[in-house]
């Protein structure tokens, strides 16, 4: 047998070194590489993808359904931000602290300062953001119940939940050379390795696949989670009977996944009740309805009962609104006049459309159809004025007079209203880092969670315009977070 040359012998070794080193060195520069894994595509989920990838990371998002947006496409009254341009520009005068104060006064003795501190102080970086990478229009101002400045943005188009979370999914969409976004896949799973979540194992088109990486849960709250020995029935039994505003994919995935390895759960019994959901009336019963914007409130429209009759100051915090609908007497309507549903022109013809809305041409066809009294009505809009003209205090106490001047003769738009279950305030326990906590209030290495998962933010009650920016800034925090050492 021939034997190989010391030449050839030390040539191949070196060429195999050579390949060996090149291998090697590559996967350090990958593994050095920061890979965020984000549970959903809401605008909590699309928030954190879209920074880890501006902190230099590679991301997979994965979401259960066949398409991107969650809850968040669906929210229609605006996003908060305190000490923003557009407030400046309208001359509102407002600060993070004001902010502060009025969540934690709706928060109550539930209160988690750092949580608040977080939000209100990001507020208005986090709307700049938005505008400024992604062209969002939040120029328009309002101000929504429980809030003592006029801080809730939108644009002068939609829903501006559509509007943030669809210009989200196209920057993310043309971003395919560093993030990978895969729809109908349902994480089973969280992997860990040496204490440290490392990555997710999910199902897709029958297979089970492996996602490595740290690891950002944005799946959304529970308010849709109705099964038998489901959250809801677990901790709010009193609310199964009630519909919801959520998609049925808001089961609370995130916190089963959290809770597998030790995360800590807080605040589960703290459901938010929204009191303006449409009845719809082509399917009365219906489970889910649409969502009626706090803003059609906002910008003026008065709740009055089955006789005519308001009831309550229609910008009083959710949970106050909805107790004083639960004890008047129904049905409750919502009545906007010319101004106020030109104040919200898209949204009425979106909900006329959809037949949730009617146009009265005046008061007296209102009254024939509905059976409310016409000279109800004019008592109601006569006391109404002389509250808005400062003659007489409300006896609701409510102090926010928008286009407040409603007559017999001009056309009004109504609508039928009831409760909703609609916000999760519990969820999973963070910090102010996003990063999930364990029971004894430690951290998870690798796990991170931001949006309507997360628990905590708003206490016993949350303030209308708080759930996008909860979505975006906590969403920011954890994909900045998932990309460090953390």
């Amino acid at each position: 047998m021939r034997l190989a040359s010391p030449s050839f012998l030390l040539k191949s070794i070196s060429i195999a070194a050579i390949s060996y080193l090149a291998v090697r060195y590559a996967r350090q520069a990958v593994m050095s590489t920061p890979r965020t894994i984000v549970v959903g595509g809401g605008l909590a989920g699309l928030s954190a993808a879209h920074t880890a990838l501006e902190n230099g990371a590679t991301v997979v998002l994965l979401d259960k359904k066949p398409s991107l947006g969650g809850n968040s496409v669906k929210a229609s009254s605006g996003i908060n931000g305190a000490g923003t341009s557009a407030q400046k520009k309208h001359g509102i005068v407002d600060t993070p602290e004001a902010f502060y104060k009025d969540s934690a006064a709706s928060a109550r003795d539930l209160a988690r300062p750092h949580l608040i501190k977080a939000l209100t102080d990001h507020s208005a970086p986090t709307l700049q953001w938005l505008v400024d990478v992604f062209g969002v229009d939040l120029s328009l101002v309002a101000r929504l119940g429980g809030h003592s400045i006029p801080r809730t943005h939108r644009g002068k188009g939609g829903a501006p939940g559509w509007a943030m979370t669809s210009a989200l999914v196209k920057a993310l969409e043309a971003r395919s050379d560093r993030a990978q976004i895969i729809k109908d896949a349902r994480v089973v799973s969280l992997v860990r390795d040496a204490g440290r979540v490392t990555g997710v194992e999910y199902e897709v088109e029958g297979e089970r696949r492996t996602e490595l990486g740290a690891v950002v849960i944005a799946t959304g709250g529970y308010a849709a989670d109705y099964a038998t020995g489901g959250f809801l029935s677990q901790h709010r039994g009193d609310l199964m009977t009630l519909p919801t505003t959520n998609g049925d994919h808001a089961t609370g995935d995130g916190h089963r996944l959290a809770a597998s390895l030790g995360g800590a759960l807080c605040d589960m019994d703290q459901v938010q009740v929204h009191p303006t959901g449409f009845v719809d009336p082509k399917d009365p019963d219906a489970k889910t309805k649409f969502l009626a914007a706090e803003a059609l409130r906002g910008v003026g429209g008065l709740l009055v009962d089955r006789n005519g009759a308001r009831f309550v100051d229609e910008l009083e915090r959710r949970d106050t609104v909805t107790a004083a609908m639960q004890a008047a007497e129904a049905p409750i309507r919502l009545l906007l006049n010319p101004q106020a549903a030109a104040a919200l022109e898209a949204h009425c013809k979106f909900y006329m459309a959809k037949g949730l809305m009617k146009r009265y041409e005046n008061a007296a066809t209102v009254a024939e159809e509905t059976g409310i009294p016409l000279s109800a009505l004019e008592a109601t809009f006569t006391a109404h004025q002389a509250y808005a003209d400062g003659r007489e205090k409300d006896p609701f106490g409510k102090t926010n007079f928008d286009n407040a001047t409603y007559t017999l003769d001009e056309p009004l738009l109504v609508a039928q209203m009831t409760p909703v279950v609609h916000y999760t305030m519990g969820g999973i326990t963070v910090d102010e880092q996003a990063r999930v906590l364990d029971e004894a209030g430690g951290p998870i290495p690798g796990l991170f969670a931001a949006g309507e998962a997360i628990g905590g933010v708003h206490g016993r009650n949350r303030l209308g315009g708080s759930s996008l920016l909860e979505a975006v800034v906590f969403g920011r925090i954890a994909g900045k977070s998932s990309t460090s050492t953390v």
